[in-house]
């Protein structure tokens, strides 16, 4: 910008110091208005999906403003005015790096929620958009501050002290970083799974933040979970590595029970359910002798795990109208506790002996 201003000045010498600056407002004028046609035209003749009509969208308005701002910043030079010469030039190259600040945030923006559609890669899209973010502001701080020529000395020889500071104040928060990072790098889960945590809560993923992940229950319940206590702890992504899910329903039947006959009824519940896919197959298997029953173990895949609970239901209600019309009982579980006659006789003699007579 300095190299222009000094060209643009060198031409207007030969004028007056008013017609200078009306020359200037006029070139500058007429110069954005040639960016933002230039902008619009070059916009409608790509596709929005382009990567050069993305940067073009999100930066022609920064760069349309910034012409304005050099002609005003040129317009100062000119006139230099006692006093607020330094004030003005400074404020006009403050709001010049805010603008591209918000410009460059935003195309970063853009480009990661582009890979958010097109990229693998894209499961560590909330976090990267969060250093982007950071990472802006942190350099036109450090510009703005430039700027307005703010020595800063003073902070680069505390910094050191200040960093252990931070560093002890901000553990919590640096470890939930941490943990975050490496969540993604283990591709543990990614906003829409469905995931159930070790302390019990299951949900579906919906925020993925530096410090945090929220998850949305099936109650609609927000839980907001740091991600150092996730990464620490058993996280059972059942999203991955395919959406579908196998479900097992556990049947005791009597043991008078036909087990060919009572496999046929499993299958036929299992195929009438809507909520059960046909492939995978199904299956039943008749897992073992219990202490009351035949237990068997019906499995099924479920398209999601959040149809889980209404297939279960429904599997559980067939089942039991099943077996209730071919006359299959599900026996409750039972008991038997057997005495000896000899040991009670024994324990009555016992209290016999130890109760007093009536003529003590």
């Amino acid at each position: 910008m300095q190299a222009l201003v000094v060209a643009v000045v060198e031409a207007v010498q030969g004028l007056s110091v008013w017609r200078q600056v009306a020359v200037v407002i006029l070139s500058a004028a007429a110069l954005a208005t040639a960016v933002e046609i230039v902008a619009r035209w070059w916009l409608s003749r790509r596709s929005p999906d382009d990567a050069l009509s993305i940067v073009f969208e999100v930066l022609h308005v920064p760069l349309y403003l910034s012409v304005i701002l050099a002609g005003a910043y040129t317009v100062v030079q000119l006139l230099q005015p006692p006093r607020l010469g330094f004030v003005l030039e400074a404020a006009t190259l403050s709001v010049l790096v805010v603008l591209w600040a918000w410009g460059i945030r935003r195309l970063g923006g853009e480009w990661l929620a582009r890979l958010d559609k097109t990229n693998p890669v894209h499961d560590i899209a909330p976090v990267l958009k969060n250093l982007w973010t950071a990472t802006i502001v942190a350099v036109a701080a450090g510009l703005l501050l430039s700027v307005w020529e703010i020595d800063l000395t003073p902070l680069l020889a505390s910094a050191g002290l200040f960093g252990i500071i931070i560093g002890f104040a901000a553990r919590d928060a640096i470890a939930n970083f941490v943990g975050g990072i490496a969540l993604f790098v283990d591709d543990t889960y990614k906003p829409g799974d469905f995931v159930v945590l070790e302390s019990g809560d299951k949900g579906t993923v919906i925020d993925i933040s530096l410090r945090s992940t929220t998850i949305l229950t099936r109650d609609r319940v927000m839980v907001t979970v740091p991600n150092a206590v996730l990464n620490s702890t058993q996280v059972i992504n059942e999203s991955s590595p395919q959406r579908y899910k196998r479900m097992r329903v556990p049947v005791g039947v009597e043991y008078g029970a036909d087990p060919e006959r009572v496999e046929e009824i499993f299958y036929e519940v299992l195929d009438a359910e809507s909520d059960i896919m046909s492939s995978p197959p199904t299956e039943v298997r008749f897992v073992e002798f219990g202490d009351s029953a035949l237990q068997f173990e019906l499995r099924g895949y479920i398209p999601h795990s959040t149809r889980e609970s209404r297939a279960r239901h429904a599997v559980n209600k067939r089942i039991h109208r099943r077996l209730a019309a071919e006359g299959i009982e599900i026996p409750y579980p039972q008991r038997t506790l057997t005495y000896g006659d000899d040991e009670i006789q024994e324990s009555q003699q016992i209290e016999d002996a130890e109760m007093p007579s009536n003529d003590e």
